[in-house]
């Protein structure tokens, strides 16, 4: 029987059959897994903690021809703090979201494995939001898709002037001289700064930045619109955080 270990988040969970669900995991030596988890559903199983949504554990999985099922599974942290919150909920949901959409199948990535775990951790205390760009941007550079922040993406030349052409298609900041050959949306040289600034910051001094209601906007579209372009599907949980959520961003961004 091919059985193995899987140090893995649970980043999709949804019902499967009458009682069991269907997980997405994402595991740090084999990335992107996706495992039935029998009877979970049941009120006597014992196995329901680890098949909940955010949930770190170490899962015990039998090999499958199309699907693997989990045979045990060991909660090591499931992250209370991000269901006593709103915008922390909407937050996890986007950068499960997110993770799941930017990968493939079998696709060992243990530095998109730790920065997930990691950001779950930091959005105990650091404003949702934030984190989640960060997850973006740095997703983003893991990747190789970093967009060009300050400089423009079609000819190279430094970006002048309050302002620049946000551009998903082109891959980032465009100059004025290039931006009639792209669509996209104005955004502020200071979002532009402050977004190379979270690519760069060291987690220990992440919750020290500040950042305005109006870069917050401007950072959520624009990295919503060039990640749905980069992976070519739409962010639902991304759309749904702009349209329920942020209401207690504001008190927390200067915490």
């Amino acid at each position: 029987m091919a059985l193995y270990h899987a140090d893995a988040l649970v980043i999709r969970s949804r019902e499967y059959g009458e009682s069991d669900r269907l997980l997405t995991l994402f595991a740090r030596e084999s990335g992107k897994l996706h495992a039935v988890a029998k009877g979970v559903r049941k009120p006597t199983s014992r196995q329901r903690a680890g098949a909940q949504l955010f949930t770190y554990a170490d899962f015990l999985l039998h090999k499958g021809r199309t699907l693997d099922t989990v045979t045990q599974s060991s909660p090591k942290e499931s992250f209370p703090h991000l269901w006593n919150d709103l915008d922390r909920t909407l937050a996890a949901t986007a950068i499960a979201e997110l993770l799941d959409v930017a990968t493939v199948r079998e696709e060992p990535q243990p530095q998109l494995f730790t920065l997930a775990l990691t950001c779950f951790f930091l959005l105990a205390e650091v404003n949702p939001f934030l984190v989640q760009s960060i997850f973006s941007l740095r997703l983003l550079g893991i990747l190789g898709y970093s967009p060009r922040l300050g400089e423009c993406a079609e000819c190279g030349a430094v970006i002048k002037g309050d302002k620049a052409l946000f551009s998903p298609t082109a891959g980032g900041t465009v100059c004025s001289e290039c931006r009639g050959l792209f669509n996209g949306k104005p955004l502020s040289l200071g979002t532009v700064a402050f977004m190379r600034q979270l690519e760069h910051t060291e987690w220990q001094k992440v919750k020290r930045l500040r950042w305005s209601a109006w870069m917050e906007q401007e950072m959520r579209e624009a990295l919503q619109q060039y990640c749905e372009e980069k992976f070519e599907k739409s962010l639902r949980s991304w759309r749904m955080g702009k349209e329920i959520g942020g209401e207690s961003s504001n008190n927390q961004r200067e915490g």
